[in-house]
């Protein structure tokens, strides 16, 4: 009886580590795809950073600009009263 209460035992042990390993590589597939996902994200996010800095460069950067010292709030010559 002793070696059927060791097989049965043996069984047991080997089912639940199977349900373990089961729950374990379920948890691996989800990870893999929330990592997938936020690796697109953040790719979208780095192309939408990139097109607001060219955006804003160009913004800034624009050729023949004149420059308003009113709008600068800097005074500029007497003040006069």
């Amino acid at each position: 009886m002793a070696s059927v209460d060791s097989a049965l035992a043996g069984v047991q042990e080997r089912d639940k580590w199977r349900r373990r390993l089961e729950v374990l590589e379920r948890s691996l597939g989800e990870l893999v795809e929330r990592r997938r996902r936020l690796e697109l994200r953040l790719r979208r996010v780095r192309r939408e950073l990139v097109k607001l800095e060219q955006t804003s460069r160009e913004y800034v950067d624009v050729p023949g600009r004149t420059h308003f010292p009113e709008v600068a709030r800097v005074p500029r010559g007497p003040i006069l009263r």
